[in-house]
């Protein structure tokens, strides 16, 4: 069965009455809930023949997370999103180390996670989250899986935050091994010591406990031979907003937008340095390639009046901004212009806008 054909249901839990369990009591977040959450969710499928991970996923989604909405959307894309978070703040120079502190004193995994860096100003709809999980996955990567370190006492909390990727980020933490993987969710005991750390972890949010009722969610985290981005996708994934055709605007909109292609051409073949179709991805979304859930509001490039030709962009609307000519501001020559893209696509700091 499609996920768009599913019957629709407010609330998986509402099918079954949580029997001792109050919502909003202090049980609602303890193990036994996080397991009555996972049965409900695996009836749920089971009795709808769902068995893609990604539609499980979703529908979990849907069920686990607590607080305020995790993104805007188009129906609160100018009203704005409300609720409890779990607010935590990291350093980008020490980024792994004040993750890890941060993630360990959350009491209360469920609720929408809020991000903040130390010394940037933006508010967290969603992109400061995006991009505080694309950097801290990669150095998760690097420190604790390549190779294993089996004596550090950090990866409960490393499981944790590979958890929270994977429900709140729509982002999927492939970056174990397929033995590791293996051995994580469906070794039996006795098992390392990081590994019973690394389980805690991810079962802080149900996930152990849901690849045991529905074997097929384990593909979530196996590693993939990931599709590369190309221009094509690039193009596809940022809808440019055009004005109407044979517009005066429409043709300052066409040459500004023929540049930036063809700036996106040389980063694809590498012709920028350290700027690649990841890097312009990122820019615009917090994250260098498409999350397995999709974005929640399509991306997009905005065209807009600016004294200069600097992009900008806000990711918790998943929006680029690109700047229009006029008589008086004139186009840069091109590879002036391509250096104030180089300059806005490497920098990793929220608040440009």
């Amino acid at each position: 069965m499609e996920f768009h054909d599913l019957p629709e249901i407010a609330s998986i839990t509402s099918m079954v009455t949580l029997d001792n369990v109050l919502p909003g009591s202090e049980d609602q977040h303890n193990g036994d809930y996080l397991s009555t959450i996972v049965k409900k969710c695996t009836t749920f499928c089971k009795s709808n023949d769902v068995s893609d991970p990604i539609y499980v996923l979703k529908i979990f989604q849907k069920e686990i997370v607590t607080g305020r909405p995790l993104e805007l959307t188009e129906e609160t894309s100018s009203t704005g999103i409300y609720g409890e978070t779990n607010f935590i703040l990291v350093d980008r120079g020490d980024l792994l180390k004040t993750a890890i502190e941060e993630i360990r004193a959350i009491s209360d995994m469920r609720k929408c996670l809020e991000v903040q860096f130390y010394g940037e100003c933006a508010a967290d709809f969603g992109g400061p989250r995006k991009e505080f999980f694309s950097l801290v996955l990669h150095c998760i990567k690097e420190e604790y899986f390549e190779p294993v370190r089996e004596w550090s006492d950090d990866y409960e909390a490393v499981g944790r935050i590979l958890a929270l990727s994977t429900i709140q980020n729509r982002r999927l933490p492939r970056i174990m091994s397929a033995e590791l993987v293996e051995k994580v969710f469906n070794q039996v005991l006795p098992v390392d010591k990081y590994i019973q750390d690394l389980r805690k972890g991810l079962d802080s949010l149900g996930l152990v406990q849901l690849v045991q009722e529905l074997p097929a969610v384990i593909h979530l985290f196996t590693p993939q031979q990931s599709n590369p981005l190309t221009v094509k996708m690039l193009t596809h994934l940022l809808n440019p907003q055009f004005s109407a055709e044979g517009s005066n605007r429409r043709q300052r909109e066409n040459s500004t937008y023929t540049l930036f292609i063809k700036y996106m051409r040389e980063a694809a073949s590498g012709r920028r340095g350290a700027v690649n179709l990841g890097s312009i991805l990122r820019f615009a979304t917090g994250t260098e390639e498409e999350p397995a859930l999709g974005f929640a509001l399509q991306p997009s490039i905005q065209f807009m009046e600016s004294a200069n030709f600097l992009p900008t962009a806000n990711t918790c609307i998943n929006r680029m901004n690109l700047s229009l000519p006029d008589e008086s501001n004139p186009l840069p020559l091109q590879e002036e212009l391509f250096n104030l893209f180089d300059l806005a696509f490497c920098n990793t700091f929220f608040g440009l806008e």
